[in-house]
């Protein structure tokens, strides 16, 4: 009972801090999509639950958005025992019937090259480029970057 209530309450408090953001293009469906706040010259990263309703795959290929020099894929993986982040060169398979969720700590849009620090409060769109699906343009609230570690 106490774990039930204790996942209830972290869950009320993720969809405050994260508004249920959702887009939706054919079977595709992005839903809790967000970005962090960054440091000046650092760079942030985009995060979203991505589901295919369909009954085949697809790929998510790329990302793009005018906001920084270098949007990519990436999932971070543990290497040799270090923590590294991988870009997704060929993309990400969301699976049909499944979904993936792009977190802090797994898979992520990485932004480099930022033409501002992002800051709480602002929005910023990407447009998503899926093999079947095509583009689907997103919109990421900007949070602080202390919920990072709610959302893991």
């Amino acid at each position: 009972m106490l774990r039930t209530t204790a996942l209830a309450l972290c869950v009320g408090l993720f969809s405050l801090f994260h508004p249920a953001f959702a887009t939706e293009s054919g079977d595709i469906h992005i839903s809790n999509s967000w970005t962090r706040a960054s440091a000046p010259g650092a760079p942030s990263a985009g995060f979203m639950l991505v589901t295919n309703n369909g009954d085949i795959d697809d790929t998510l290929l790329s990302v793009s958005g005018d906001f920084a020099k270098r949007l990519e894929l990436h999932n971070t993986t543990q290497v040799d025992g270090v923590m590294k982040m991988i870009h997704q060169q060929n993309g990400v398979v969301i699976p049909a019937h499944g979904s993936v969720l792009f977190k802090p700590g797994s898979f992520h849009m990485m932004f480099m090259g930022l033409s501002k620090n992002f800051v709480e409060g602002e929005r910023y769109t990407v447009i998503l480029t899926f093999a079947q699906a095509g583009d689907i343009e997103v919109e990421l609230p900007v949070q602080a970057m202390m919920m990072e570690s709610m959302s893991n």
